[in-house]
């Protein structure tokens, strides 16, 4: 197994409320149903998180309390800085500041930001996955990087990129 595991959630699909603060959406039904099904396949995968940084949104923090209930616990914080559409250097920072010595990292975050830094460090892996990845990295896609070395180390191309889930294909 690699030194470190990174895993990038997008959070799942959300009501688009006329009047509410992007900030405040819920999930909507169908993505209530996609955030219990990618917490459905990482257990099933191995992939249960040492360490959860979650965007304090509402919708990256339901996403990840209705995908937690098919995982063993972990340790959650909520971090302003993942509330980012940026270009995936925000996230990148965040990794380092907070990854620590968790050995697998799970990242509850928004796109386009999740899918930039995805593949900006993913220099192996399936080109396949690779390629849908660069299509769509639709809400509950979650991305599986494997990195040998630490946190701080993280750098473009650094990465395999074990696996993109995303709950249209899990049924």
């Amino acid at each position: 197994m690699p030194d470190r595991q990174l895993l990038l959630l997008r959070h799942a699909k959300a009501v688009t409320g006329e009047g509410m603060q992007d900030f405040d959406r819920p999930l909507a039904p169908r993505g209530e149903r996609a955030a219990q099904t990618m917490g459905r396949y990482m257990a099933e995968h191995g992939l249960a998180p040492d360490l959860v940084l979650c965007s304090p949104a509402r919708r990256t923090s339901q996403t990840w309390e209705i995908a937690a209930r098919e995982l063993p616990p972990a340790d959650v914080r909520h971090v302003g800085a993942l509330y980012d559409f940026g270009d995936g250097g925000a996230l990148l920072e965040v990794i380092r500041q907070h990854g620590g010595t968790a050995r697998r990292l799970l990242l509850v975050t928004h796109n386009p930001a999740a899918q930039h830094l995805a593949l900006d460090l993913a220099g192996s892996g399936d080109p396949a996955q690779r390629r849908q990845m660069l299509e769509k990295y639709p809400t509950a896609g979650l991305a599986v990087l494997s990195h040998d070395g630490c946190w701080h180390g993280l750098a473009q191309g650094s990465c395999r990129l074990d696996a993109f889930a995303r709950p249209r294909d899990l049924g």
